[in-house]
């Protein structure tokens, strides 16, 4: 029983924090609907001790709340693994984004001195 307890009081913590974050605009929408589902299913996980049985008799594991953690830890690995790939999606951009400035600066570096070797013709 306390180990349930301890999984609901987890799971509240979690939803308070995560309101919190996006109240002070420190993370994202789509994030925080990714960890308020997580949240909200441990919850119902914790709650629900038939549910944790089923869960670990179906996974072989012996003692109900094992399953629950383990429960945990694979969902919190794959949000870990969606936002490696989302952070990879956007240091490419940030790397096509710099060498695209780089390009363009060169380009009106070039532009400028031109211009400034024209005006001193024309004097």
């Amino acid at each position: 029983m306390r180990i349930e307890l301890l999984g609901i009081a987890v799971s509240i913590f979690l939803f308070i924090f995560i309101f919190n974050l996006i109240r002070r605009q420190k993370i994202r929408d789509e994030y925080s609907l990714i960890w308020f589902a997580v949240a909200l299913f441990f919850l119902i996980i914790s709650i629900s001790r038939p549910l944790i049985d089923t869960i670990a008799a179906l996974l072989g594991i012996e003692y109900g709340p094992a399953a629950l953690f383990l429960i945990l830890i694979t969902v919190v690995l794959w949000v870990l693994i969606r936002f490696s790939i989302v952070i990879s999606e956007h240091e490419n951009k940030v790397r096509t984004l710099i060498q695209e400035h780089a390009i363009l600066k060169e380009r009106l570096e070039a532009i400028e001195g031109t211009a400034k070797v024209e005006g001193k013709e024309e004097k």
